[in-house]
Formats: C-alpha cells, structure tokens, sequence
C-alpha cells in the first residue's frame, strides 16, 4: 500500500511543495504504544473521529510521521490535519496487514 503525505508551501498554503510516499510501514512494537493509546481502530471509519484522535495526540504521531516519511519538523508543520486523516488511516491499515502475515506465517 502506498502511503503519502503532502507538505504545502510556505508562501501559498493551497499549493502543494512536495510529496513524500512510502511502500507500506511495518509498525515496530514501540510505536504501537504510541499508537494505540491515541488510535481507536473500532472507529477508523469515522473520518471525524480520526482527525480529532490525531489533534489530541499529534506529539505521539509525529515520531510515527517521522519514521514513515522521513519528514523534518518543519515540513511536518506544514501538513494539514485534513491530510493527515487519510494517511494515519492507511498507515493503521498497512501495520495491519503486517500483522495478517505473522498470522499467515504462523500456521
């Protein structure tokens, strides 16, 4: 899966200035900590839900943003929470599918 985050330009914050991807992520066991005390996966669907859980725990996803995309701090200033929902989301989907492959391995 492909992951994206978009970092808008500092002069006209409508245009986009670059676009880091990413295939996947393997979400390290560290990071699920992280993860897990700010994500409610039962409501991933919920759009609203995940840009609120995003704002109150945005401290914790920037490490994870870090990680993913290799992204500066200063670029990570430069995201929009709009854009964030969609790419927590398919990070949480692709750690999921992570874990679909221990499963697989395991039988």
């Amino acid at each position: 899966m492909e992951l994206r985050l978009n970092i808008y330009s500092k002069e006209d914050k409508k245009q986009i200035e670059k676009t880091y991807t990413a295939e996947g992520y393997d979400l390290m066991l560290g990071t699920i900590d992280d993860l897990v005390s700010i994500i409610d996966l039962d409501k991933m669907d919920d759009e609203k839900a995940v840009a609120t859980m995003i704002i109150k725990g945005y401290r914790q996803i920037k490490p994870l943003l870090h990680d993913v995309f290799g992204a500066t701090e200063e670029e990570l200033n430069r995201t929009r929470v709009a854009d964030l929902v969609p790419c927590i989301i398919d990070i949480c989907k692709s750690s999921l599918e992570s874990f679909d492959i221990l499963k697989k391995q395991k039988n």
